[in-house]
């Protein structure tokens, strides 16, 4: 049975609406807060609907796993790099922050370089510690603004400077998040020091390792947007804790699909904060855990099922190249073949000439001989990013072989 609001109830009938919040607040399955929001104290079931995403992610991210072991090392980092590009990208135009997919690969593409001064230079290097699976604090409220000015502060105040900090960690003053129509529809709690508690109690509860991940992460993602901490780059840094915190407990792939999920789903997450924010949803945040639930699930089922895909279609053209091979007997031919079909089907732009001689360990000279033999035949496809050429598969065409 779907769960429903205390709002949609309390529009069918008043006195239902308050037997049912009184009948909620008693159940042995519902945790209180200790916070409240329009004057109602927050708490939360363990409804059938929350135990039943639970198990999907445990399933989904069982298949994930299983799909990755099946991947060949440089495809499957081919597939986390295009995803982590995406991801940057996607949690940016949410916030209406234009970014291309060039401009972060390029970022992503020389951060050894450590050039603090190039735009996204901050989110770029978050996102890639979270694939490496390195150590962020997510405990304190200094642990959040840190995150921040890591992740977006440079850019945030580069853009607009009426943003810039003034609190002892966070905001000073009041803020409004504005619809499309820039009609106000949320102002973040105030003063500072109801910031600092609130936010405390969040971490309280994002850290609280006998609670269920995934209602944790949701609690948490609820309340940090309730509570909007910064003037600008809340969303941004909320996602980002939110996909660490899915990363480190979940396939690292699965924290680099939020905002591609949230994305595909944002008229529902929108509104999920929308009803339980209402006064007449009485505090019950148990709604916002099954929807921000759903679009974690979501995340997850599409990694599945495009990690399969692209599997299935590696195959099918591996065999195609093993056919061609058969015809044109050239020594490594299948190999380097093979490396041009997994970077046609799981990275964004192809394979670099540096990336195909450390995959194959053979000589700029031998691959260049190999690839004349594909470009001479109408199946190789080069792409050129600044200086870099890549090369790829032009998989259409090896298909038309057959």
């Amino acid at each position: 049975m779907e769960y429903e609001g205390l709002r949609k109830i309390f529009h069918i009938s008043e006195s239902e609406a308050a037997q049912e919040h009184q009948r909620r607040l008693a159940a042995k399955n519902t945790k209180e807060l200790g916070l409240s929001i329009k004057d109602n104290e927050c708490f939360y079931c363990m409804d059938a609907e929350v135990y039943e995403l639970i198990i999907k992610c445990e399933r989904l991210d069982k298949r994930i796993r299983e799909e990755i072991a099946l991947l060949p090392p440089i495809a499957l980092h081919q597939y986390i790099t295009s995803t982590l590009i995406e991801e940057i990208v996607l949690t940016n135009e949410i916030e209406g922050v234009r970014s291309s997919r060039r401009e972060i690969g390029d970022v992503l593409a020389n951060l050894e370089k450590n050039d603090k001064r190039r735009r996204f230079h901050g989110i770029v290097e978050k996102y890639n510690a979270l694939v490496g699976s390195s150590d962020i604090a997510i405990e304190t409220c200094q642990d959040i603004r840190d995150i921040y000015d890591e992740l977006v502060r440079e850019e945030v105040e580069s853009q607009k400077p009426d943003s810039r900090l003034d609190g002892e960690y966070f905001r000073a003053g009041p803020v409004s998040v504005l619809n499309e129509a820039d009609i106000p529809i949320h102002q973040g709690i105030e003063p500072e020091s109801k910031i600092i508690r609130y936010l405390e109690e969040a971490l309280r509860i994002l850290n609280d390792e006998a609670t269920e991940l995934l209602v944790r992460i949701s609690l948490f993602h609820f309340l940090f947007a309730y509570i909007h901490p910064f003037y600008d780059g809340n969303g941004r840094t909320n996602r980002f804790i939110s996909s660490y915190m899915m990363a480190s407990r979940f396939s690292p792939l699965v924290g680099l699909k939020l905002s591609h999920a949230v994305k595909q789903h944002i008229k529902a997450y929108y509104k999920a904060f929308t009803i339980c924010e209402h006064p007449l949803n009485k505090g019950d945040l148990t709604p916002f855990i099954i929807l921000f639930s759903e679009i974690i699930v979501s995340a997850m089922e599409d990694i599945a099922t495009t990690l399969k895909e692209k599997r299935a279609a590696m195959d099918d053209a591996e065999r195609a190249m093993l056919l061609l091979s058969g015809i044109h007997d050239q020594k490594d031919l299948p190999r380097i073949g093979g490396i041009l079909i997994q970077a046609a089907l799981f990275s964004d732009i192809g394979i670099t000439m540096q990336e195909l001689k450390d995959t194959t360990g053979l000589s700029e000279p031998t691959i260049n001989k190999r690839l004349a033999y594909f470009e001479e035949l109408g199946l190789s496809m080069k792409t050129k990013q600044g200086r870099r050429v890549h090369h790829q598969m032009d998989l259409g065409a090896l298909k038309g072989l057959k």
